[in-house]
């Protein structure tokens, strides 16, 4: 937040890294900067602000996303040139990773391995795997453009329109428009610091909550209809399965909050929706609150994901089948 060489008390304790952060790119001029899988608002935010960042210094950017970005983030000025294909990874000089928490979650692990280049981690996630040359960890952040927004004015640039709206998009998606535990002053501090500087926040709430299509309304009415609260565990649950989406003309995107609408049932402890988004492909999303005092993060490590305390997901192999005692994984 700070547009001047004073490192903010966000940010003390990684002001070593800082300085290694502007050499890396002060001698790069190629760089590529990627995320996570399905990537969300936080993810494209985190990316094109960075894009936008970098380019004001006068490097070649190439930003990649490992799948197709949500189009109702198209508004995102650099969106249109997200792109899911690389050169070889010999042709840049340093790769940043975002918000990603596994390195694997990128769809470039080897590739990056192999070639040897620097990499720079940059991630909120408790889950995160601290893999890079340099890593910038802060799991107290409510969104990843959270510390962006303190880190792009330590590399030496101004924060203009384009990359205030990108950076408030991810902190508005991660934070559920301000309504999630990880809200903090520090949160609210940045987004009016972002929006003096011109970010559109009309646009990024027509984007997210400005209207629902009629697939994200039948899949949404689908999982509402299949709810059900489990006494021993204490957990809301509901089941999405891939011939729901094609009924409904629906795609995973179009079930975005729903595993929140879900976590308001009451006198149940934590949310689970359970997706089979692609043939022998499931997502389990999580969540939870913080007087309900369930670790979410737990729950999702033991099918091999992770995240937040209170927001996690993992992913796993097989089919979502019913029979007379209920859903199943095969």
């Amino acid at each position: 937040m700070n547009n001047n060489n004073q490192v903010p008390k966000f940010l003390s304790a990684f002001e070593p890294e800082l300085k290694k952060l502007n050499v890396l790119v002060d001698s790069a001029k190629e760089i590529l900067v990627t995320t996570h899988q399905r990537p969300d608002s936080d993810a494209i935010g985190s990316v094109l602000a960075m894009a936008k960042a970098l380019m004001q210094k006068g490097k070649n950017i190439t930003v990649h996303t490992p799948d197709k970005p949500p189009e109702f983030l198209s508004y995102l000025v650099g969106f249109e040139n997200i792109t899911q294909d690389v050169l070889p990874l010999t042709k840049y000089d340093l790769i940043i990773a975002m918000d990603h928490s596994n390195i694997n979650r990128t769809g470039l692990a080897e590739e990056i391995k192999k070639s040897g280049k620097t990499l720079v981690a940059i991630d909120h996630h408790a889950t995160s795997d601290r893999i890079g040359d340099l890593v910038f960890v802060l799991p107290d952040a409510a969104a990843n453009c959270e510390i962006l927004s303190e880190i792009i004015p330590q590399l030496g640039v101004k924060i203009d329109t384009h990359i205030a709206t990108a950076l408030l998009t991810g902190i508005v998606g991660d934070t559920g428009s301000f309504q999630h535990a990880g809200v903090s002053s520090h949160v609210m501090q940045i987004s009016s610091f972002l929006m003096e500087q011109g970010a559109n926040l009309r646009a990024i709430m027509r984007a997210m909550y400005g209207g629902r299509s009629l697939p994200a309304l039948r899949i949404t009415g689908r999982a509402l209809e299949r709810v059900q609260a489990n006494p021993t565990t204490g957990a809301a649950v509901s089941i999405i399965t891939q011939q729901d989406l094609e009924e409904c003309g629906a795609t995973l995107e179009d079930l975005a909050g729903v595993v929140n609408l879900l976590n308001s049932v009451p006198e149940t402890t934590f949310s689970f929706l359970l997706t089979e988004y692609e043939k022998g492909k499931i997502k389990g999303s999580l969540r939870s609150e913080p007087e309900k005092q369930v670790d979410v993060s737990k729950i999702a490590a033991q099918f091999g994901g992770g995240g937040h305390k209170l927001a996690s997901g993992f992913e796993v192999a097989g089919t979502l089948v019913r029979d007379e005692t209920g859903w199943k994984i095969i």
